[in-house]
């Protein structure tokens, strides 16, 4: 891994990769976990405390970033061919239970692959996780697998804005027209 190389010529010792996360910050990006070893006596004390600003200072010194606004996400939604884009409170998102048990009693593809009971995240797990955000954005847009490619893009585009817990979250066809359509929405 050229990152590895670059960790030791920087002078790190003993990089070395650890594993995936699991986290991919877009369709292009893999998230990897590296530990490495930086020896003290590499470091020049001296040079180091020369360049530390006062906290009281810091804010004349540094231009305050703005952080970017969940609109602009939208209209990089819209940008990526959505149709549709609305910010919503998440309080107002209902995960029934009736959902799971329609897969469980006559989708086709109940356990089958990832997307489908029991492999895919429970109720209970799925309103945990919808109750850890404030907003979304729903989006509305071509049928099937282009409008999840147009959600997971923008999920890597709103990470790179600045919103690291941005996470696309699609729907599946039911399976009436008995064709598996995985990453349809």
């Amino acid at each position: 891994m050229e990152f590895l190389a670059l960790l030791e010529k920087a002078g790190f010792e003993k990089s070395e990769l650890v594993g995936k996360t699991g986290f991919n910050s877009s369709p292009k990006t893999e998230g990897v976990l590296l530990r490495a070893v930086k020896p003290e006596s590499s470091i020049n004390v001296q040079k180091f405390t020369e360049k530390i600003i006062p906290i009281e200072k810091k804010e004349h010194v540094m231009e305050r970033k703005t952080s970017p606004s969940i609109e602009a996400v939208i209209d990089k939604a819209y940008a990526l061919g959505c149709e549709k884009a609305k910010i919503i409170d998440t309080s107002t998102v209902i995960v029934g239970k009736w959902v799971r048990w329609k897969c469980l009693y006559g989708c086709p593809f109940y356990n089958k692959d990832g997307y489908h009971p029991p492999f895919a995240p429970s109720v209970d797990e799925t309103r945990e996780v919808i109750r850890e955000y404030t907003k979304a954005i729903l989006l509305n847009g071509p049928k099937g697998k282009a409008l999840t490619d147009i959600a997971v893009r923008l999920e890597g585009e709103a990470y790179q804005m600045g919103f690291y817990k941005a996470f696309a979250l699609t729907a599946l066809p039911s399976g009436s027209e008995g064709e598996s359509d995985p990453g349809g929405t």
